[in-house]
């Protein structure tokens, strides 16, 4: 006669009392108590996952992730309306500078004009005129005629190896650490031509552009041609403050000029501690924004010479925007 031996299964959980049901999901044994328990287990996981389900899902329609956008969109915006501003201003800038040279160079040959028409009418009507008159009159005229025509030669240039003055922006996806596409950039640069050589007059500038809230920075210029007629300016004002063309007029102003002059805040000081311009064609300077230390200043390398320059923020405040131009006028008639 065959034998028969019951094979002996215990429950999962208590491991004393035999599992006579066995789950589908975990393929494990469990005594009839335990059996209940194990189900209110899974039951209380399920609810568990009901609640998540629920919970993202009100996150994702809820005002958390719009509110979440609106603050990246308002930090785009905020950047676009800056880089609209910089741009307005360069633009309204070179207008100023632009109808400056145009006005000067027209009403000079105005004012020449009008002085030798008076002369070219009495010589006609009196018929007092020989051929070194003749000679005169047509050179000056001449010179004239040159200098109209060299007013025509100023253009607008485009330097695509300037550092650009609009930040380029993009977005981060800290997630997987790996940017996406960047937004295109366009740099903006405007100069007169420096290629164009002006017999009477020759206007150029240089102004840096940046800002700067904290640390110390560096910019080192080297004057390839200074004439008695030369103006210069080694300064800051706030790019906050005042956006105006002249930065003479600027009330923010601090730096130092030509002719031993000190501007404090928009007022100009004749040798202020000692400071002599001694500026010679060849010399090299270096300028230093030490934001922490509130203090600009200003080396000779040839002289050697270092001025120092304390700045209150109360009448500059940050950031702080370097203004160095040069301006070069030269007359010959």
């Amino acid at each position: 006669m065959a034998s028969f031996k019951r094979q002996n299964i215990s429950c999962a959980t208590c491991g004393k009392t035999a599992g006579i049901f066995t789950c589908r999901g975990c393929s494990e044994n469990f005594c009839l108590p335990h059996t209940n328990e194990h189900r209110e287990f899974l039951e209380k996981q399920m609810n568990d996952i009901i609640l998540i389900h629920n919970q993202l899902k009100q996150a994702i329609t809820g005002q958390t992730t719009e509110q979440f956008h609106q603050s990246l969109i308002q930090q785009i915006e905020r950047w676009e309306q800056q880089s609209i501003d910089k741009i307005r201003r360069l633009a309204d800038d070179t207008r100023q500078q632009l109808s400056s040279i145009v006005q000067d160079r027209t009403e000079n040959i105005k004012e020449k004009i009008a002085q030798l028409t008076p002369q070219l009418n009495k010589a006609r009507h009196d018929g007092e005129f020989f051929e070194s008159d003749i000679k005169e009159w047509s050179e000056k005229l001449n010179k004239f005629q040159q200098l109209l025509t060299k007013q025509q030669r100023i253009k607008i240039h485009h330097d695509k190896n300037s550092t650009p003055f609009i930040s380029k922006i993009s977005l981060h996806d800290l997630s997987n650490d790996n940017p996406v596409q960047a937004i295109n950039e366009t740099q903006y640069e405007t100069n007169h031509d420096d290629s164009i050589e002006d017999e009477y007059e020759d206007y150029s500038n240089l102004k840096e552009k940046g800002e700067y809230s904290s640390g110390e920075h560096s910019i080192r210029f080297k004057i390839d041609q200074y004439e008695p007629n030369s103006a210069i300016l080694f300064g800051i004002v706030s790019k906050n403050i005042f956006h105006g063309t002249n930065p003479y007029e600027n009330p923010t102003l601090y730096g130092w000029t030509g002719d031993n002059v000190v501007y404090r805040g928009g007022d100009p000081q004749l040798n202020y501690r000692g400071y002599k311009s001694d500026i010679q064609t060849g010399d090299i300077f270096m300028f230093t924004m030490d934001c922490d230390r509130e203090l600009i200043s200003l080396t000779n390398e040839r002289t050697r010479r270092k001025y120092d320059l304390e700045v209150d923020t109360a009448k500059c405040p940050f950031p702080w925007q370097p203004n160095v131009r040069f301006l070069f006028i030269r007359n010959d008639y």
